[in-house]
């Protein structure tokens, strides 16, 4: 699932529920869930994360995730805390990723040694990502963005 879609769950989970110890790990459970349902992506296993397209699409993925956790702490300065705490645990499985992309995997696996079962989990329950499972990411989003809408 594309990091902003993760981001959108996570505000409106952070909207949705007040109490930080309950929203962090029901955010980080909506991230897995989110993950093993069809959607767009690309193999971090047995692709290149270091092919430069991916770093492209990468970048702007997160700028994107960035700019709608901006907006929404600007929308909702109330529950910005919330918010925060909501786009941090629905994308923290993903920023896993990151030092694959700035480093070798082996030297992250010397330091970290359970780096890797974690990367093999977090790719196993991601099934299904092909170029037709941008369907899903749409219809998430929209989804979410209605939802959010409705909290204005």
């Amino acid at each position: 699932m594309l990091l902003t879609n993760h981001t959108l769950t996570g505000v409106a989970l952070g909207l949705a529920i007040d109490n930080p110890a309950v929203l962090a790990p029901t955010a980080v459970a909506s991230h897995l869930v989110l993950d093993a349902v069809p959607h767009f992506g690309y193999d971090p296993i047995k692709g290149k994360l270091e092919a430069p397209l991916f770093k492209v699409f990468g970048v702007l993925d997160f700028t994107a995730s960035s700019i709608v956790t901006l907006a929404a702490c600007l929308a909702w300065p109330h529950r910005a805390l919330n918010i925060l705490i909501g786009v941090i645990g629905a994308d923290l499985p993903d920023l896993t990723y990151i030092p694959v992309v700035l480093f070798t995997r082996a030297r992250i696996e010397r330091w970290f040694p359970f780096y890797r079962p974690m990367l093999t989990f977090l790719t196993r329950i991601q099934w299904y990502e092909k170029p037709s499972g941008l369907i899903t990411e749409v219809v998430w989003a929209s989804l979410m963005l209605w939802l959010l809408q409705g909290r204005l």
